[in-house]
């Protein structure tokens, strides 16, 4: 199991068993199963197949553990359940005694070595593309200290850039972008069931934050992993974590908009939402320059864009139609733009904006949370 801390054993068996036995009663709150359409995808089929596993009943085998890689980690189930279940986090315990087997998902049986790899590559990207923040950063003015994660490194560069800009318009003390040998907080090796290496990659990062007596993440799994996950393995943090939307509510009274306030749609990240319980933040800080609406299921209760569980790599088709789908429902109100606060999220969901989401002409747009601030005057 990926943490004793979180969830023992006996509690697994539980959840297990309760699970197998259930009605379906979340069949209709799992973004998987209704984006693939598979009745093995749901979490009572998923959690029944790992107790199965679990009891010998069937064999572990690569096509038998298949389905425990068919979930995001979201918690959307737990919501409904009646008993306190988290299927997400068991079947994350099922992916780690599937490595120890080794029959793992195809497309992860490499997954640390790639792991690294990538993360040494965001590093190397991430002084090339910011080596003039990091030249002028002393010990003195970065007592708080921004990490982005990986993907809003990786892919939206820019958007780093824009948030690096808005600190320095905004913060006191000043906000510096991290310089650090690590360019992730770990928690793709959870979902990936690499539990020793998570611990390995939580105590680097937890030695690199030393100074810093607030760290800013802009990704909403870096969060939850930074708060929950390295302390259920033993491994304190020497710095407040707190994520963007949260640091820029703490800056509230110097956001504000010059202009006519637009329409804008926010999206929950699931571990932000649901793990974490940041959902009034955002929308205080998008309320400053925008009218804040509201997807159907938001806040707590609000549908996983797909980019969490390493979904994107392990079935990059249902995670794409879980971000499209989202976009659709914007599409089919008339239209508009869609802020996230996670690197992450907006990543899946600028990915699948285009066109496939075009309902009657009207079309849904995805911006970074700074991104939305920058540009609120725009209609």
């Amino acid at each position: 199991i990926y943490s004793q801390a979180v969830l023992p054993k006996d509690e697994v068996a539980r959840q297990l068993e309760h699970c197998t036995f259930c009605p379906k009663l979340s069949r209709h709150a799992c973004p998987v199963a209704n984006a693939s359409g598979r009745e093995g995808h749901t979490p009572q089929a998923k959690m029944q197949r790992l107790n199965q596993l679990r009891l010998g009943q069937i064999e572990w085998t690569e096509e038998n553990a298949a389905p425990l890689y068919a979930c995001t980690g979201c918690r959307h189930c737990s919501t409904y359940c009646e008993h306190d279940n988290e299927p997400g986090i068991v079947l994350m315990a099922g992916r780690s005694e599937a490595n120890r087997r080794g029959v793992q998902h195809k497309k992860l049986k490499d997954y640390p070595d790639r792991f690294r790899k990538r993360d040494q590559r965001i590093v190397e990207y991430r002084r090339e593309q910011f080596s003039e923040e990091f030249n002028r950063q002393t010990p003195s003015n970065a007592d708080v200290g921004f990490f982005p994660g990986c993907d809003a490194v990786d892919k939206s560069a820019p958007d780093v850039a824009s948030t690096l800009e808005l600190f320095e318009a905004i913060s006191s003390p000043a906000t510096k972008l991290i310089d650090t040998t690590v360019g992730c907080a770990g928690y793709p090796l959870v979902a990936a069931g690499y539990v020793d290496m998570f611990r390995w990659q939580a105590k680097r990062v937890a030695e690199e934050l030393r100074g810093y007596k607030t760290v800013v993440f802009n990704c909403s799994a870096c969060v939850h992993a930074a708060r929950t996950l390295y302390p259920a393995e033993g491994i304190e943090l020497p710095c407040k974590v707190v994520s963007l939307p949260e640091y820029l509510d703490q800056c509230l009274s110097k956001l504000r908009n010059q202009g006519e306030k637009p329409d804008v749609y926010y999206h929950d990240p699931c571990y932000l939402a649901r793990y974490e319980h940041v959902t009034d933040e955002p929308r205080r800080v998008l309320g400053q320059i925008a009218n804040v609406r509201e997807f159907s299921w938001a806040g707590p209760e609000a549908d996983c864009c797909g980019g969490a569980g390493l979904l994107p790599k392990t079935m990059p088709e249902t995670a794409d139609r879980m971000a499209a789908q989202r976009l659709r429902e914007v599409a089919q109100a008339g239209g508009g733009t869609v802020v996230s606060g996670c690197g992450t999220c907006t990543f899946l969901l600028r990915q699948n904006a285009p066109d496939g989401v075009k309902v009657r002409g009207f079309g849904a747009f995805v911006r970074d949370l700074v991104a939305s601030l920058d540009h609120s005057n725009e209609s």
